[in-house]
């Protein structure tokens, strides 16, 4: 007598803790498997520097007060104006030679407020005359030639400081347009009225009476 043996033998029940076993180790090997794919993760990059602060535009009171005493004199003054703005190029031009990248934008502020402050002092004259227009034209001249150094200080400068170097050029443009829009403020000779008729000999007639048709009296 022989008998067959049954292969479908139902597995016997698994407790919660064994099924819990293994739901964890499924996950784990398909984490593993995953990472073992996938490339190296790559460092961070550092954080770009800030730009340095802005500088603060002021006259210093040793500035203000040459100003100051040349205040009665628009030429002497705005000449005082010119040079006290040169110099403070040049210091800034220095300062970034020496890697003070802060102390030479400081400079470009103090530079800002001596143009800012030759140009306002020549408009609160209120005159417009031929002599304040030369000066306005001077100013303007000047601050042509500030150009190529500045271009030259910011080429020089860390890119967190040159921003305001830029700023800089960007306000030397404004006020060399604020230069000669008052150089050029009212010097349009206006249109003049149809001269009258000349009485004979080339001289302006003046009180002729109004043609009536009659002959004057020659008696």
């Amino acid at each position: 007598m022989s008998f067959e043996r049954n292969s479908t033998r139902p597995a016997p029940p698994r407790s919660p803790a064994a099924a819990r076993a293994l739901v964890f180790a499924a996950l784990l090997a398909c984490a593993c498997a995953e990472a073992a794919g996938q490339s190296p993760t790559p460092s961070p990059r550092p954080a770009r520097e800030d730009a340095a602060p802005p500088p603060m535009r002021y006259l210093p009171e040793e500035t203000r007060e040459k100003l100051k005493a040349e205040a009665r004199d628009l030429k002497d003054r705005t000449k005082l104006s010119i040079e006290l703005a040169e110099a403070r190029l040049a210091s800034a031009a220095a300062y970034a030679a020496a890697d003070r990248f802060e102390a030479a934008t400081l400079e470009l502020g103090v530079y800002e407020a001596i143009v800012k402050d030759a140009i306002a002092f020549l408009k609160a004259t209120g005159k417009n005359s031929n002599k304040i227009r030369d000066l306005f034209k001077r100013v303007e001249i000047a601050l042509r030639s500030h150009v190529p150094r500045l271009e030259t200080l910011r080429r020089g400068l860390p890119s967190q400081h040159a921003v305001h170097a830029q700023a800089t050029l960007d306000f030397v443009r404004d006020a060399r347009t604020e230069a000669l829009e008052a150089f050029f403020d009212d010097t349009i000779i206006p249109e003049r009225p149809a001269p009258k008729a000349n009485a004979p000999g080339g001289e302006r007639a003046k009180g002729v009476a109004p043609d009536n048709g009659k002959k004057p009296d020659r008696r």
